[in-house]
């Protein structure tokens, strides 16, 4: 269970292809929400986005958003992470 922070898009295929069924993927970036909705790779795991990170009301594309203190909760629930540039 890994927790991956998704800061920017230049490592969005390597993210990817680590993503696992008990992993969570968090998107913190607008680019990086951007270029994930690109992906011809759907992930495997739970997608949520910062709320800072959407650049209108529809931008989150179907994934859930959160706040500063869920992504908190998401840190301590999670025995691993990895961040992604």
């Amino acid at each position: 269970m890994t927790l991956h922070m998704l800061f920017g898009s230049e490592q969005l295929e390597s993210c990817l292809a680590l993503l696992s069924t008990g992993d969570t993927l968090i998107v913190i970036d607008r680019n990086a929400l951007k270029s994930l909705s690109a992906a011809t790779i759907s992930p495997p795991c739970d997608v949520v986005v910062l709320e800072d990170a959407r650049s209108g009301p529809a931008a989150d594309e179907g994934f859930a958003l959160i706040d500063t203190a869920s992504w908190l909760e998401l840190v301590c629930n999670h025995p691993h992470s990895m961040s992604w540039y």
